[in-house]
Protein backbone atom coordinates (compact mmCIF):
# COMPACT_ATOMS: atom_id res chain seq x y z
CA UNK A 1 0.00 0.00 0.00
CA UNK A 2 2.64 2.68 1.21
CA UNK A 3 4.45 1.85 -2.70
CA UNK A 4 1.28 1.84 -4.22
CA UNK A 5 0.78 5.70 -2.55
CA UNK A 6 4.09 7.00 -3.22
CA UNK A 7 3.45 6.31 -6.78
CA UNK A 8 0.48 7.91 -6.92
CA UNK A 9 1.63 10.79 -5.17
CA UNK A 10 4.73 10.73 -7.32
CA UNK A 11 2.71 10.47 -10.52
CA UNK A 12 0.18 13.13 -10.18
CA UNK A 13 2.75 15.58 -8.73
CA UNK A 14 4.95 15.20 -11.68
CA UNK A 15 3.25 14.61 -14.61
CA UNK A 16 1.65 17.46 -16.02
CA UNK A 17 1.82 18.74 -19.79
CA UNK A 18 3.00 22.54 -18.52
CA UNK A 19 6.03 20.55 -17.79
CA UNK A 20 6.36 18.82 -20.66
CA UNK A 21 5.36 21.60 -22.94
CA UNK A 22 8.34 23.65 -21.00
CA UNK A 23 10.89 21.71 -22.15
CA UNK A 24 9.96 20.91 -24.95
CA UNK A 25 9.67 24.50 -25.78
CA UNK A 26 13.33 25.47 -24.84
CA UNK A 27 14.89 22.64 -26.47
CA UNK A 28 13.40 23.25 -29.88
CA UNK A 29 13.73 26.64 -29.58
CA UNK A 30 15.51 27.83 -33.43
CA UNK A 31 18.49 29.67 -30.62
CA UNK A 32 19.56 25.63 -30.74
CA UNK A 33 19.80 25.49 -34.10
CA UNK A 34 18.59 21.67 -34.14
CA UNK A 35 20.85 19.96 -31.38
CA UNK A 36 23.38 18.89 -33.78
CA UNK A 37 26.26 16.37 -32.07
CA UNK A 38 28.72 17.85 -31.21
CA UNK A 39 27.49 21.60 -32.09
CA UNK A 40 27.16 24.64 -29.97
CA UNK A 41 23.07 24.20 -29.64
CA UNK A 42 23.81 20.60 -28.56
CA UNK A 43 26.39 21.70 -25.71
CA UNK A 44 23.81 24.31 -24.34
CA UNK A 45 21.02 21.59 -24.49
CA UNK A 46 23.25 19.45 -21.98
CA UNK A 47 23.86 21.73 -19.85
CA UNK A 48 20.02 23.00 -19.47
CA UNK A 49 19.57 18.84 -18.67
CA UNK A 50 22.27 18.83 -16.48
CA UNK A 51 20.89 21.64 -14.35
CA UNK A 52 17.56 20.06 -14.68
CA UNK A 53 18.59 16.58 -13.31
CA UNK A 54 21.12 18.58 -10.63
CA UNK A 55 17.40 20.57 -9.54
CA UNK A 56 16.18 17.43 -8.62
CA UNK A 57 19.08 16.66 -6.69
CA UNK A 58 20.85 13.77 -9.08
CA UNK A 59 24.36 13.37 -8.90
CA UNK A 60 25.10 15.21 -12.14
CA UNK A 61 28.21 14.41 -14.88
CA UNK A 62 29.04 15.03 -18.87
CA UNK A 63 30.51 11.86 -20.49
CA UNK A 64 32.26 13.29 -23.52
CA UNK A 65 32.27 10.96 -26.61
CA UNK A 66 35.16 10.83 -28.39
CA UNK A 67 34.05 10.67 -31.96
CA UNK A 68 35.59 10.59 -35.62
CA UNK A 69 33.26 12.73 -38.53
CA UNK A 70 33.06 11.78 -41.65
CA UNK A 71 31.34 13.13 -44.61
CA UNK A 72 31.52 12.02 -48.12
CA UNK A 73 31.74 14.65 -50.60
CA UNK A 74 29.60 15.38 -53.89
CA UNK A 75 32.30 14.43 -56.31
CA UNK A 76 32.08 10.76 -55.13
CA UNK A 77 31.01 8.81 -57.93
CA UNK A 78 28.98 5.65 -58.83
CA UNK A 79 29.62 3.92 -62.02
CA UNK A 80 27.86 0.85 -62.81
CA UNK A 81 28.36 -1.25 -66.06
CA UNK A 82 26.16 -3.85 -67.49
CA UNK A 83 27.71 -6.43 -69.79
CA UNK A 84 27.91 -4.67 -73.38
CA UNK A 85 25.61 -1.41 -72.44
CA UNK A 86 27.05 2.08 -72.06
CA UNK A 87 28.30 2.70 -68.04
CA UNK A 88 26.33 4.97 -65.88
CA UNK A 89 27.35 7.08 -63.27
CA UNK A 90 25.27 8.23 -60.68
CA UNK A 91 26.53 11.19 -58.80
CA UNK A 92 26.47 11.43 -54.75
CA UNK A 93 23.40 13.18 -53.47
CA UNK A 94 20.93 12.84 -56.76
CA UNK A 95 20.85 9.20 -57.60
CA UNK A 96 22.65 8.07 -54.98
CA UNK A 97 23.86 8.36 -50.80
CA UNK A 98 26.60 7.75 -48.84
CA UNK A 99 28.10 8.44 -45.72
CA UNK A 100 31.42 8.16 -46.80
CA UNK A 101 34.68 6.22 -45.88
CA UNK A 102 35.10 6.40 -42.10
CA UNK A 103 38.85 5.03 -42.74
CA UNK A 104 40.42 6.87 -46.05
CA UNK A 105 39.95 10.09 -47.38
CA UNK A 106 39.96 8.74 -51.13
CA UNK A 107 38.63 5.25 -51.95
CA UNK A 108 37.70 3.47 -55.11
CA UNK A 109 36.39 -0.42 -55.18
CA UNK A 110 35.62 -1.95 -58.97
CA UNK A 111 33.98 -5.15 -58.38
CA UNK A 112 30.84 -7.36 -59.90
CA UNK A 113 28.18 -6.89 -57.89
CA UNK A 114 25.54 -9.90 -56.69
CA UNK A 115 21.85 -9.55 -55.53
CA UNK A 116 21.86 -10.67 -51.99
CA UNK A 117 18.09 -10.43 -51.37
CA UNK A 118 17.70 -8.36 -47.36
CA UNK A 119 21.35 -9.49 -47.20
CA UNK A 120 20.04 -11.44 -44.22
CA UNK A 121 21.48 -15.05 -42.24
CA UNK A 122 18.64 -16.41 -40.06
CA UNK A 123 19.34 -19.86 -39.01
CA UNK A 124 17.16 -19.89 -36.54
CA UNK A 125 14.21 -18.61 -39.00
CA UNK A 126 15.89 -21.38 -41.33
CA UNK A 127 16.56 -18.70 -43.93
CA UNK A 128 19.75 -17.32 -45.84
CA UNK A 129 20.43 -14.58 -49.17
CA UNK A 130 23.96 -15.86 -49.01
CA UNK A 131 23.21 -20.13 -49.09
CA UNK A 132 23.48 -20.05 -53.11
CA UNK A 133 25.78 -16.99 -53.61
CA UNK A 134 29.62 -16.56 -53.67
CA UNK A 135 30.27 -12.39 -52.57
CA UNK A 136 33.71 -13.36 -52.21
CA UNK A 137 36.01 -9.75 -53.15
CA UNK A 138 32.87 -8.25 -54.86
CA UNK A 139 29.28 -6.05 -53.77
CA UNK A 140 26.77 -7.11 -52.22
CA UNK A 141 23.20 -5.14 -52.80
CA UNK A 142 20.40 -5.70 -50.82
CA UNK A 143 17.34 -4.18 -50.21
CA UNK A 144 16.38 -2.86 -46.64
CA UNK A 145 13.83 -4.71 -44.33
CA UNK A 146 13.71 -8.55 -43.05
CA UNK A 147 11.02 -10.86 -44.38
CA UNK A 148 7.66 -10.45 -43.59
CA UNK A 149 6.98 -13.69 -42.08
CA UNK A 150 9.64 -13.20 -39.31
CA UNK A 151 8.25 -12.36 -35.82
CA UNK A 152 8.63 -8.28 -35.12
CA UNK A 153 11.99 -8.42 -33.41
CA UNK A 154 13.36 -10.63 -34.94
CA UNK A 155 12.41 -9.15 -37.87
CA UNK A 156 13.09 -5.68 -36.58
CA UNK A 157 16.89 -6.94 -35.43
CA UNK A 158 18.09 -8.83 -39.30
CA UNK A 159 17.05 -5.16 -40.41
CA UNK A 160 19.59 -3.43 -38.70
CA UNK A 161 22.05 -1.97 -41.24
CA UNK A 162 24.79 -2.45 -38.73
CA UNK A 163 24.01 -6.30 -38.81
CA UNK A 164 23.57 -6.13 -42.47
CA UNK A 165 27.32 -4.85 -43.09
CA UNK A 166 28.53 -7.61 -41.01
CA UNK A 167 26.90 -10.10 -42.50
CA UNK A 168 28.12 -8.93 -45.90
CA UNK A 169 31.38 -8.76 -44.76
CA UNK A 170 31.22 -11.80 -43.25
CA UNK A 171 30.55 -13.17 -46.00
CA UNK A 172 33.26 -11.70 -48.03
CA UNK A 173 32.26 -8.88 -49.74
CA UNK A 174 34.26 -5.68 -49.87
CA UNK A 175 31.61 -2.88 -50.50
CA UNK A 176 27.53 -2.79 -49.73
CA UNK A 177 24.71 -1.10 -52.58
CA UNK A 178 21.74 -0.86 -50.44
CA UNK A 179 18.98 -0.55 -53.22
CA UNK A 180 15.64 0.86 -53.06
CA UNK A 181 11.63 -0.32 -53.58
CA UNK A 182 8.50 1.51 -53.89
CA UNK A 183 7.59 1.10 -50.84
CA UNK A 184 10.98 2.45 -48.92
CA UNK A 185 10.71 5.60 -51.28
CA UNK A 186 7.39 5.86 -50.12
CA UNK A 187 7.82 5.14 -46.33
CA UNK A 188 11.32 7.13 -46.55
CA UNK A 189 11.28 9.86 -49.28
CA UNK A 190 14.45 10.06 -51.38
CA UNK A 191 14.89 13.83 -50.26
CA UNK A 192 15.22 13.63 -46.68
CA UNK A 193 17.27 10.89 -47.59
CA UNK A 194 19.71 12.96 -49.45
CA UNK A 195 19.64 15.89 -47.09
CA UNK A 196 19.96 13.74 -44.09
CA UNK A 197 22.85 11.66 -45.45
CA UNK A 198 25.01 15.33 -46.80
CA UNK A 199 25.13 15.50 -42.83
CA UNK A 200 27.80 12.73 -43.14
CA UNK A 201 28.03 10.01 -39.91
CA UNK A 202 30.43 9.56 -36.86
CA UNK A 203 31.82 6.69 -35.20
CA UNK A 204 33.34 6.62 -31.49
CA UNK A 205 36.87 6.51 -31.19
CA UNK A 206 38.27 3.23 -29.61
CA UNK A 207 41.35 3.53 -26.90
CA UNK A 208 43.75 1.92 -29.93
CA UNK A 209 42.54 5.55 -31.70
CA UNK A 210 40.32 3.00 -34.08
CA UNK A 211 37.13 4.03 -34.95
CA UNK A 212 34.18 1.64 -33.28
CA UNK A 213 32.56 -1.03 -35.46
CA UNK A 214 34.26 -0.55 -38.58
CA UNK A 215 35.21 -3.30 -40.32
CA UNK A 216 38.72 -2.25 -42.67
CA UNK A 217 37.17 -5.17 -45.26
CA UNK A 218 34.30 -3.60 -45.54
CA UNK A 219 33.80 -0.06 -44.70
CA UNK A 220 32.61 1.28 -47.76
CA UNK A 221 28.66 1.36 -48.73
CA UNK A 222 26.23 3.70 -50.59
CA UNK A 223 22.37 3.66 -51.15
CA UNK A 224 21.18 4.16 -55.04
CA UNK A 225 17.79 5.18 -55.69
CA UNK A 226 14.28 3.78 -57.32
CA UNK A 227 15.15 4.58 -60.67
CA UNK A 228 18.82 3.57 -60.56
CA UNK A 229 16.87 0.07 -58.80
CA UNK A 230 15.23 -0.25 -61.56
CA UNK A 231 17.50 0.14 -64.41
CA UNK A 232 19.87 -2.63 -62.31
CA UNK A 233 17.09 -5.01 -62.47
CA UNK A 234 15.69 -3.93 -65.60
CA UNK A 235 12.90 -5.88 -66.96
CA UNK A 236 12.81 -8.01 -64.17
CA UNK A 237 12.43 -5.02 -61.58
CA UNK A 238 8.27 -5.74 -60.87
CA UNK A 239 9.42 -9.56 -60.35
CA UNK A 240 12.24 -8.36 -57.68
CA UNK A 241 9.91 -6.09 -55.92
CA UNK A 242 7.19 -9.03 -55.80
CA UNK A 243 9.78 -11.29 -54.10
CA UNK A 244 10.59 -9.07 -51.49
CA UNK A 245 6.55 -8.21 -50.69
CA UNK A 246 6.72 -12.30 -50.33
CA UNK A 247 9.98 -12.45 -48.17
CA UNK A 248 10.98 -14.32 -51.07
CA UNK A 249 14.00 -12.81 -53.07
CA UNK A 250 15.98 -14.61 -55.06
CA UNK A 251 19.94 -14.00 -54.76
CA UNK A 252 22.05 -14.10 -57.87
CA UNK A 253 25.16 -12.53 -59.50
CA UNK A 254 24.22 -9.74 -61.60
CA UNK A 255 25.93 -9.15 -65.38
CA UNK A 256 26.89 -6.08 -64.05
CA UNK A 257 29.49 -4.22 -61.49
CA UNK A 258 30.08 -1.32 -60.01
CA UNK A 259 32.93 1.43 -59.88
CA UNK A 260 32.58 3.36 -56.24
CA UNK A 261 34.68 6.10 -55.94
CA UNK A 262 34.21 7.76 -52.34
CA UNK A 263 35.98 11.07 -50.88
CA UNK A 264 35.73 11.50 -47.66
CA UNK A 265 36.63 14.72 -45.50
CA UNK A 266 37.29 13.68 -41.39
CA UNK A 267 37.42 15.40 -38.02
CA UNK A 268 37.57 14.35 -34.54
CA UNK A 269 35.19 16.15 -32.20
CA UNK A 270 33.61 15.70 -28.88
CA UNK A 271 30.21 15.54 -27.49
CA UNK A 272 28.47 14.68 -23.88
CA UNK A 273 25.96 12.37 -22.33
CA UNK A 274 24.30 13.77 -19.78
CA UNK A 275 24.68 11.54 -16.69
CA UNK A 276 21.87 11.71 -13.55
CA UNK A 277 22.33 9.30 -10.81
CA UNK A 278 19.59 8.71 -8.22
CA UNK A 279 21.19 6.61 -5.55
CA UNK A 280 19.09 3.83 -4.25
CA UNK A 281 18.28 3.20 -0.48
CA UNK A 282 19.12 -0.74 0.02
CA UNK A 283 22.78 -0.72 1.04
CA UNK A 284 22.53 -4.57 -1.14
CA UNK A 285 21.15 -3.57 -4.13
CA UNK A 286 21.75 0.65 -4.39
CA UNK A 287 25.03 -0.31 -6.40
CA UNK A 288 23.14 -2.24 -8.99
CA UNK A 289 21.43 0.48 -11.37
CA UNK A 290 18.22 0.30 -13.72
CA UNK A 291 19.01 3.20 -16.50
CA UNK A 292 16.81 5.48 -18.59
CA UNK A 293 17.86 6.80 -21.37
CA UNK A 294 16.44 9.63 -24.54
CA UNK A 295 18.66 11.07 -26.92
CA UNK A 296 19.08 14.71 -26.44
CA UNK A 297 20.56 15.32 -30.74
CA UNK A 298 19.30 15.86 -33.01
CA UNK A 299 20.00 16.73 -37.36
CA UNK A 300 21.48 20.51 -36.61
CA UNK A 301 20.84 22.44 -39.71
CA UNK A 302 20.87 21.34 -43.09
CA UNK A 303 19.58 22.19 -46.54
CA UNK A 304 16.00 24.23 -46.09
CA UNK A 305 12.80 23.08 -46.97
CA UNK A 306 10.46 25.62 -47.38
CA UNK A 307 12.47 28.32 -46.22
CA UNK A 308 13.31 26.85 -43.16
CA UNK A 309 16.97 25.01 -42.42
CA UNK A 310 16.68 24.14 -38.73
CA UNK A 311 15.71 20.71 -38.13
CA UNK A 312 13.95 21.69 -34.11
CA UNK A 313 13.16 18.43 -33.35
CA UNK A 314 10.05 18.73 -30.99
CA UNK A 315 8.58 15.45 -31.12
CA UNK A 316 12.22 13.74 -31.64
CA UNK A 317 13.17 13.31 -28.92
CA UNK A 318 12.73 17.01 -27.36
CA UNK A 319 9.73 14.83 -26.41
CA UNK A 320 11.78 12.05 -24.67
CA UNK A 321 13.91 14.20 -22.74
CA UNK A 322 11.31 15.91 -21.62
CA UNK A 323 10.22 12.84 -19.91
CA UNK A 324 13.35 11.37 -18.65
CA UNK A 325 13.62 15.04 -16.83
CA UNK A 326 10.18 15.08 -15.52
CA UNK A 327 10.46 10.95 -14.61
CA UNK A 328 13.64 11.96 -12.19
CA UNK A 329 11.64 14.54 -10.71
CA UNK A 330 9.09 11.74 -9.88
CA UNK A 331 12.09 9.70 -8.55
CA UNK A 332 13.40 12.39 -6.39
CA UNK A 333 10.57 13.19 -4.76
CA UNK A 334 9.24 9.85 -3.50
CA UNK A 335 9.00 9.28 0.52
CA UNK A 336 11.45 6.73 0.40
CA UNK A 337 14.00 6.02 -2.72
CA UNK A 338 13.73 3.29 -4.81
CA UNK A 339 16.01 0.48 -3.75
CA UNK A 340 18.18 0.16 -6.43
CA UNK A 341 19.87 3.19 -8.19
CA UNK A 342 17.79 5.50 -11.29
CA UNK A 343 20.67 6.11 -13.81
CA UNK A 344 19.80 8.90 -16.56
CA UNK A 345 21.67 9.30 -19.57
CA UNK A 346 20.42 11.94 -22.52
CA UNK A 347 22.53 10.36 -25.14
CA UNK A 348 24.13 12.14 -28.00
CA UNK A 349 25.28 10.50 -31.57
CA UNK A 350 21.51 9.16 -31.80
CA UNK A 351 20.80 10.48 -35.15
CA UNK A 352 24.24 9.49 -36.18
CA UNK A 353 23.17 5.96 -35.81
CA UNK A 354 22.94 5.20 -32.15
CA UNK A 355 26.86 6.23 -31.22
CA UNK A 356 25.81 7.88 -27.77
CA UNK A 357 24.26 5.14 -26.32
CA UNK A 358 26.40 2.58 -27.60
CA UNK A 359 29.43 4.34 -26.25
CA UNK A 360 28.23 4.26 -22.69
CA UNK A 361 27.34 0.74 -23.30
CA UNK A 362 30.44 -0.32 -23.83
CA UNK A 363 31.99 2.17 -21.43
CA UNK A 364 29.73 2.89 -19.00
CA UNK A 365 30.47 5.32 -16.19
CA UNK A 366 28.98 2.52 -13.69
CA UNK A 367 30.19 -1.10 -13.50
CA UNK A 368 28.93 -2.57 -16.49
CA UNK A 369 27.53 -5.69 -14.84
CA UNK A 370 25.64 -3.48 -11.74
CA UNK A 371 23.40 -2.29 -15.10
CA UNK A 372 20.39 -4.26 -15.02
CA UNK A 373 17.99 -2.80 -17.86
CA UNK A 374 17.12 0.27 -19.77
CA UNK A 375 14.10 1.77 -20.20
CA UNK A 376 14.29 4.23 -23.72
CA UNK A 377 12.14 7.35 -24.66
CA UNK A 378 11.49 8.44 -27.89
CA UNK A 379 9.54 10.51 -30.14
CA UNK A 380 6.56 9.93 -28.11
CA UNK A 381 3.73 10.63 -31.16
CA UNK A 382 1.77 13.51 -29.64
CA UNK A 383 -0.67 13.83 -32.03
CA UNK A 384 -3.50 12.72 -29.86
CA UNK A 385 -4.35 11.60 -25.97
CA UNK A 386 -4.85 7.81 -26.26
CA UNK A 387 -6.34 4.94 -24.35
CA UNK A 388 -3.65 2.79 -24.81
CA UNK A 389 0.02 2.32 -25.52
CA UNK A 390 2.45 0.54 -27.48
CA UNK A 391 5.77 -1.34 -25.89
CA UNK A 392 8.17 -2.67 -28.03
CA UNK A 393 10.29 -5.38 -26.23
CA UNK A 394 6.97 -6.86 -24.04
CA UNK A 395 7.43 -9.88 -25.23
CA UNK A 396 11.29 -10.44 -24.84
CA UNK A 397 11.57 -10.33 -21.18
CA UNK A 398 9.63 -9.98 -17.55
CA UNK A 399 10.41 -6.12 -18.09
CA UNK A 400 7.16 -6.72 -20.52
CA UNK A 401 5.34 -8.62 -17.16
CA UNK A 402 6.11 -5.34 -15.09
CA UNK A 403 4.43 -2.91 -18.31
CA UNK A 404 1.56 -5.16 -17.97
CA UNK A 405 1.30 -4.98 -13.90
CA UNK A 406 1.68 -1.39 -14.58
CA UNK A 407 -1.61 -0.94 -17.64
CA UNK A 408 -3.51 -2.98 -15.24
CA UNK A 409 -3.21 -0.32 -12.63
CA UNK A 410 -3.79 2.51 -15.00
CA UNK A 411 -6.47 1.17 -16.38
CA UNK A 412 -5.28 1.16 -19.93
CA UNK A 413 -4.74 -1.05 -22.74
CA UNK A 414 -1.20 -2.18 -24.19
CA UNK A 415 -1.74 -2.47 -28.24
CA UNK A 416 0.39 -4.39 -30.80
CA UNK A 417 2.42 -2.53 -32.77
CA UNK A 418 0.53 -1.77 -36.02
CA UNK A 419 3.82 -0.33 -37.89
CA UNK A 420 6.46 -3.41 -38.03
CA UNK A 421 8.27 -1.85 -40.97
CA UNK A 422 9.37 0.48 -39.58
CA UNK A 423 11.18 -1.78 -36.88
CA UNK A 424 11.83 0.90 -34.39
CA UNK A 425 13.10 -1.75 -31.60
CA UNK A 426 16.64 -1.72 -33.48
CA UNK A 427 16.68 2.23 -34.35
CA UNK A 428 16.86 3.74 -31.35
CA UNK A 429 18.82 4.19 -28.14
CA UNK A 430 17.96 0.67 -26.25
CA UNK A 431 19.19 -1.65 -29.29
CA UNK A 432 23.48 -1.18 -27.76
CA UNK A 433 22.03 -2.14 -24.68
CA UNK A 434 20.50 -5.23 -26.11
CA UNK A 435 23.69 -5.81 -28.13
CA UNK A 436 25.50 -6.38 -24.84
CA UNK A 437 22.64 -8.63 -23.28
CA UNK A 438 20.92 -5.79 -20.65
CA UNK A 439 17.06 -6.05 -21.14
CA UNK A 440 15.06 -3.34 -22.45
CA UNK A 441 12.10 -1.89 -23.11
CA UNK A 442 10.39 1.10 -25.37
CA UNK A 443 6.78 1.98 -24.43
CA UNK A 444 4.88 4.92 -27.10
CA UNK A 445 1.79 5.94 -27.40
CA UNK A 446 -0.58 3.90 -28.87
CA UNK A 447 -3.84 4.16 -31.67
CA UNK A 448 -6.80 4.02 -29.51
CA UNK A 449 -7.56 8.27 -29.48
CA UNK A 450 -9.82 9.44 -26.31
CA UNK A 451 -11.42 11.98 -29.59
CA UNK A 452 -13.90 10.36 -31.53
CA UNK A 453 -13.15 9.75 -35.90
CA UNK A 454 -8.98 9.75 -35.47
CA UNK A 455 -7.20 7.53 -37.14
CA UNK A 456 -3.99 7.46 -35.45
CA UNK A 457 -2.19 4.87 -37.44
CA UNK A 458 -3.06 6.79 -40.54
CA UNK A 459 -2.38 10.47 -39.01
CA UNK A 460 1.13 8.44 -37.15
CA UNK A 461 2.55 7.49 -41.34
CA UNK A 462 1.45 11.04 -42.43
CA UNK A 463 3.18 12.93 -39.78
CA UNK A 464 6.39 10.27 -40.42
CA UNK A 465 6.19 11.09 -44.37
CA UNK A 466 5.57 14.55 -44.35
CA UNK A 467 7.64 15.74 -40.78
CA UNK A 468 9.70 13.20 -39.81
CA UNK A 469 13.59 14.36 -39.79
CA UNK A 470 12.59 17.68 -41.01
CA UNK A 471 12.32 21.44 -40.34
CA UNK A 472 8.39 21.23 -39.61
CA UNK A 473 9.00 19.22 -36.46
CA UNK A 474 9.18 22.21 -34.72
CA UNK A 475 7.03 24.06 -32.33
CA UNK A 476 4.65 25.46 -34.88
CA UNK A 477 3.05 22.10 -35.34
CA UNK A 478 0.30 20.87 -33.26
CA UNK A 479 1.48 18.99 -30.63
CA UNK A 480 -1.20 17.52 -27.71
CA UNK A 481 1.30 17.45 -24.55
CA UNK A 482 -1.50 15.73 -22.71
CA UNK A 483 -0.96 12.68 -24.98
CA UNK A 484 2.86 12.33 -23.33
CA UNK A 485 0.76 11.00 -19.95
CA UNK A 486 0.55 7.49 -20.44
CA UNK A 487 3.67 6.48 -21.64
CA UNK A 488 5.60 8.59 -18.94
CA UNK A 489 3.31 6.99 -16.22
CA UNK A 490 4.01 3.93 -17.59
CA UNK A 491 7.87 4.25 -17.77
CA UNK A 492 8.12 5.36 -14.38
CA UNK A 493 6.03 2.43 -13.26
CA UNK A 494 8.08 -0.26 -14.89
CA UNK A 495 11.57 2.10 -13.74
CA UNK A 496 10.07 1.73 -9.87
CA UNK A 497 9.09 -2.11 -10.05
CA UNK A 498 12.55 -2.94 -11.73
CA UNK A 499 14.32 -1.06 -8.73
CA UNK A 500 12.39 -2.33 -5.58
CA UNK A 501 12.21 -5.96 -6.57
CA UNK A 502 14.76 -8.64 -5.37
CA UNK A 503 15.50 -10.10 -8.55
CA UNK A 504 16.99 -8.45 -11.91
CA UNK A 505 14.93 -7.82 -14.92
CA UNK A 506 15.67 -11.41 -17.03
CA UNK A 507 15.34 -12.06 -20.29
CA UNK A 508 12.16 -14.67 -21.35
CA UNK A 509 13.22 -18.44 -22.10
CA UNK A 510 13.70 -19.05 -25.79
CA UNK A 511 13.73 -15.61 -26.26
CA UNK A 512 15.77 -14.09 -29.52
CA UNK A 513 17.20 -11.26 -28.30
CA UNK A 514 18.14 -13.32 -24.61
CA UNK A 515 19.46 -16.15 -27.19
CA UNK A 516 21.78 -14.47 -29.24
CA UNK A 517 23.22 -11.77 -27.33
CA UNK A 518 22.19 -12.74 -22.81
CA UNK A 519 23.90 -15.05 -22.01
CA UNK A 520 27.22 -13.11 -21.52
CA UNK A 521 25.82 -11.41 -18.77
Amino acid sequence: MRLLLATILATNAAFSPAAIKAHITFLANDLLEGRGTGTRGHRIAANYVAAQFAAAGLETSFQEVPFRETVASRDSTVTLTRDGAEPVTLRAFESFVTQGDPLQDDRTIDAPIVFAGFGITAADQNYDDYANVDVRGKIAAVFPGAPPSFANAIRAHHSSSLNKIENAAKHGAIALITLESPKEALRSPWERVTRQSKLGTMHWMQADGAPHAVNPSLSAGVGIDLESTKWIFGDEADAVFASLDAGQPKAKPLAMSARIHLISAHRNLTSPNVIGILCGSDPKLRDEYVVYTAHLDHLGITEPVNGDAINNGAMDNGTGIASIIEIAKAFAALPQRPRRSILFVATTGEEKGLKGSDYFANNPTVPFESIVADINIDMLMLLHRTRDVVVHGIDSSDLGDMARDAAKAMKIEISADRAPEEVVFVRSDQYPFIRRGIPAIFANVGYNAVAPGIDMAEETKVWRRTRYHSPSDDLQQPLDFDAALLPIELDFRIGLAAANRDARPKWKPGDFFGQTFGRSR
